[in-house]
């Protein structure tokens, strides 16, 4: 391989994210502080300069109250005192650590150590003061002399100070109704005086937008708008009232439809194309945030502007608001109101018209999004006769055939692209078509079209598998050839094509020429593109062509972590390829597994480091083998009946007990032993589950189809072994599969097999005797389920989401001695906490609020003389709910320990998300407190002490 060693490693920190991978280790606050505490004191403006813009990094890491009161304090005394430019690099931490302010304590003292430069004769540092009390406004809003002085910067001569007064008179509105409301008239009364400049007018009307505290005062701001469109028609004026009306109207929301027909008529009536891009813009912004209060006519006004209009850029702005109303609901109430409009036809049918790619494609995704809303709203894809589904699936086929000749921007091709997944999606019959379609474009694509094309493919695959056909296979392996023969540099299109193969092959066995195809083209790439491959092989069950890769790859890497990360991956992939020969018994098979399994385990424990705890990962492991491991145990028990019959006297036993089922009373005894082992690892997988807060819904999914075949297997064993005689329905009716559909998912329609051929099963052979068939059955679902191809979740690779909650505990024990607390009173325990995202916060779910459990129980008791009885409970088991504040939370406990002794405390976090779910995702703490009882030990030191052996001799 060509490529460094490096470019592997720096990659492969991408294959293994998980809770704490994108946080950076512990370090001491307090240190850290007085660090930049030393810089502000340094008589060195460029020293002090360089503390103060690191103090934002510091608010970040530690967002805690007091260290943040303690800096910001501490930041108002260099502002006080220091020159202008200090007091400037100050006013921007404030900008940067909006969301830490209302964890300023000292408020007064804050602003009284600030304000006071306003009362400077320097209009520079005057105007840096109302800079930073409008970045503060949202602790300080209802400050009087703040309110005064603002209104009276208002009015001076000063450009610079007037600005700055605006900038806060803005960052007061917002927050303030009572200086919402006096500053009103004020801003009215300067825009309307002559004596005003124009670009100082221009700069006082977004401060009307502000004004949406109530009704009253919202219909006023916008009268005075009104006013100003009539008086002062100018293009700057113009634009700047209507986006300022249309911020208002978004916050108070008493003026959407009057807003968005108030723009579709200047977009109409005036000719001025600045003014046309400006309506379109603030159109936008009312079809993303208030699409449910668009009503069809308006939706119709946008369709006629479109086709009237002759400029490329507004109608591609137009469609614009199309669309965004169109991924919304807005069209779904539409649709369930009224029926389709020729006009919305009639806009989509220019796509045909118009050569200008981007507004090709955003066509295209218009006439995709209608089409699903109204299939899915009328429950037919037929209107006037036509075929909606069919009309859009020619018009992307079109599109895609003709973007694929531009090289130069693929963006276009990538949205009509991203139009034929989700049509697939949502309706799976026309999938064929566009594969079929894309395939055949694959040889005639060239550079970046390429790997968009062959990422479509992947897309349309991973929704369902069983949406690619077979045929397509040998025009992918032609492109892969090609691209072999060629000598081109390795791409990512090599692993999409590859993903694809995966794929199709759904499990199964892949041809040996095709598996040499595939391993030539990762020996040739770089191995991070290598690295890829193999994870993809893993994650669509091939693990023969996964377990090569790896081998290779672990040679290649210079970390001692990378290592037995991929050695780990090797022996897994081993032991999955043990399950899948064609010799040897199914036991044994299963043997050979769980011995690489376990290898495996071993060496991904070994892979363990502080950034990369690889909690996931080792826990499915385990589960993994844990699984094989009982379905092993029951393959033997199952032999054990067939091989051992029961003794003659177990039929007499039998007819003495009345139960038939005695008869076979060890093999009972072994599938009930089995049963409770299928039991425990389903709550195991249910815990896995639970913690798994950032995987991806098919790796939920994935664990949960694993549990699912735990309780299909308990549920069989239960439904065989229970006793025939006491009136109960049979389990198997009972069970209701959490599968869902089981189209294109092999594993799916093996449980949905095996369940259905127990219920079949247990209505023809009664469970009164344990039969042959019975453990036939049995034996045959282990089988089967122990041999499916396990595909390894996305997760168990690479976290698409990171969140992680770090605790700060009070008090904190020391690293000896435990907290001590008197038996007879109360420990106030804090717990305090921040939630740390990676980039892409929110991606699955979202954090609603956080659950802290505070459990205690007493690990030694201290041996006292007291004859009294604690009758309070000794034990703790608190729990409270909070919802953070820009990802930060704060609760307190009171906890009781009236027993003397060493009692254990433990604190353990949890997320409860938007939709209600709770995820025990951690962190767990634990303290240890010392309870003792102070009038006990005064009597202890009071009693008389037993004389020594040598002051008995003296004496």
């Amino acid at each position: 391989m060509a490529a460094p060693m490096s470019a592997f490693r720096n990659s492969s920190l991408k294959s293994n994210k998980q809770e704490t991978t994108p946080f950076e280790q512990e370090q001491d606050a307090n240190s850290a502080l007085s660090e930049l505490d030393r810089g502000l004191r340094s008589m060195n403006v460029g020293v002090q300069c360089e503390a103060v813009v690191k103090f934002p990094r510091l608010f970040e890491k530690y967002p805690f109250p007091i260290l943040i009161n303690s800096a910001f304090l501490r930041l108002a005394d260099v502002f006080r005192a220091g020159n202008n430019f200090i007091r400037w690099c100050i006013l921007r931490v404030t900008q940067e650590s909006e969301k830490h302010l209302d964890k300023i304590l000292n408020v007064d003292e804050f602003m009284r150590r600030v304000f006071t430069v306003y009362h400077s004769n320097d209009p520079i540092a005057r105007a840096i003061t109302l800079r930073t009390l409008g970045n503060i406004s949202l602790i300080i809003a209802e400050r009087k002399n703040i309110h005064h002085s603002i209104t009276v910067s208002l009015d001076s001569n000063d450009a610079v100070e007037v600005k700055a007064a605006i900038f806060a008179a803005q960052k007061f509105s917002e927050q303030s109704r009572v200086f919402a409301a006096n500053i009103c008239d004020k801003i009215s009364e300067m825009i309307h005086s002559v004596a005003t400049p124009v670009k100082l007018k221009l700069s006082l009307i977004p401060v009307l937008q502000y004004m949406h505290h109530d009704v009253t005062m919202a219909t006023k701001a916008r009268n005075v708008c009104s006013a100003l469109l009539s008086s002062y028609p100018a293009e700057m004026f113009m634009v700047q009232t209507l986006r300022t009306m249309s911020h208002l109207a978004i916050l108070s929301l008493i003026d959407v439809p009057t807003q968005i027909d108030l723009l579709l008529q200047h977009l109409h009536v005036d000719s001025r194309r600045n003014v046309n891009i400006v309506c379109l813009q603030e159109l936008k912004k009312l079809a993303v945030k208030t699409s449910h209060l668009w009503t069809y006519q308006q939706i119709q006004a946008v369709c006629e502007f479109i086709q009237n209009s002759t400029y490329i850029g507004l109608k591609t702005g137009a469609v614009d608001v199309l669309v965004s109303l169109s991924k919304a609901v807005t069209f779904k109430i539409v649709f369930a109101k009224q029926d389709f409009h020729r006009s919305l036809l009639d806009v989509c049918n220019l796509c045909y018209v118009h050569d200008n790619p981007v507004l090709m494609s955003k066509l295209t995704e218009f006439y995709t999004n209608i089409v699903i809303s109204y299939s899915k709203t009328k429950g037919t894809e037929y209107w006037c006769g036509q075929n909606l589904v069919d009309n859009v699936v020619t018009a992307i086929q079109t599109h895609i055939m003709v973007l694929i000749t531009d090289t130069q921007d693929t963006k276009p091709l990538k949205l009509c692209l991203r139009c034929a997944v989700e049509l697939s999606k949502h309706q799976p019959k026309v999938a064929d078509t566009f594969v079929t379609c894309i395939a055949s474009l694959l040889s005639e694509s060239q550079g970046q079209s390429d790997a968009a094309l062959c990422e479509s493919l992947a897309a349309i695959g991973s929704l369902n598998q069983s949406l690619l056909p077979k045929s397509v296979v040998p025009q992918l392996l032609g492109v892969l050839q090609n691209s072999l023969n060629a000598g081109l540099e390795p791409h990512q299109m090599q692993v999409y094509l590859c993903t694809v193969l995966f794929q199709v092959a759904s499990g199964t066995a892949i041809p040996v020429d095709v598996e040499g195809l595939i391993l030539s083209c990762t020996e040739r790439s770089d191995p991070w593109l290598a690295y890829k491959t193999a994870r993809q092989a893993l994650r669509y069950g091939q693990c023969g062509i996964a377990e090569k890769i790896f081998q290779a790859l672990a040679k290649k890497v210079s970390s001692e972590h990378f290592y037995f990360w991929l050695i780990g991956l090797h022996e897994i992939t081993l032991g999955e390829k043990c399950l899948h020969v064609d010799t040897g018994s199914v036991i044994a098979k299963l043997q050979q597994a769980l011995s690489f399994y376990h290898k495996g385990l071993t060496s991904l424990k070994a892979a363990v480091v502080p950034s990369f705890p690889l909690q996931f990962q080792s826990e499915y492991i385990q589960l993994r083998a844990s699984l094989l491991d009982v379905h092993t145990q029951l393959l033997r028990t199952c032999n054990t009946f067939k091989t051992c019959p029961p003794p003659a006297i177990a039929a007499a036993q039998a007819v003495a007990k009345g139960q038939e089922l005695t008869k076979c009373e060890h093999t009972v005894t072994q599938l009930g032993k089995t049963a409770s082992d299928y039991e425990k690892i389903s709550e195991r997988l249910a815990a896995l589950y639970q913690q798994s807060f950032d995987a991806d819904p098919a790796s939920l999914q994935n664990i949960q189809q694993l549990q699912t075949s735990c309780e299909l297997m308990k549920l069989a064993i239960s439904s065989i072994v229970q006793n025939g005689h006491d009136g109960q329905a049979l389990l198997a009716d009972k069970m209701v599969l959490g599968v869902g559909e089981v189209t294109g998912d092999k594993f799916k329609q093996l449980l949905n097999t095996v369940h259905t051929e127990l219920a079949t099963l247990l209505r023809t052979e009664g469970t009164e005797v344990i039969s042959h068939n019975h453990v036939e059955f049995l034996s045959e679902a282990a089988s089967r389920l122990a041999l499916a191809p396990n595909c390894f979740p996305r997760y168990f690779f690479q976290s698409l989401q990171q969140t992680a909650l770090k605790l700060a505990i009070s008090p904190q024990q020391t690293a000896t001695e435990p907290v001590l607390v008197q038996n007879d009173t109360y420990l106030t325990l804090k717990v305090e906490g921040i939630v740390q995202h990676g980039t892409k916060p929110g991606l699955f779910r979202k954090i609603h609020s956080i659950n802290i459990i505070v459990t205690s129980n007493v690990v030694s008791r201290t041996q006292t003389n007291t004859d009294q009885k604690v009758t309070e409970s000794s034990v703790n088991n608190l729990e409270q709910s909070v919802e953070p504040h820009n990802d930060y939370f704060s609760l307190s406990f009171i906890l009781r320990f009236p027993l003397v002794g060493i009692h254990s405390v433990s604190i353990e976090a949890a997320i409860t998300d938007t939709e209600g779910a709770t995820w025990r995702t951690g962190p767990k703490v634990n303290l240890q407190v010392k309870s003792y009882d102070d009038a006990l030990q005064r009597q202890q030191q009071k009693l008389p002490q037993r004389p020594s052996y040598s002051q008995l001799l003296t004496s």
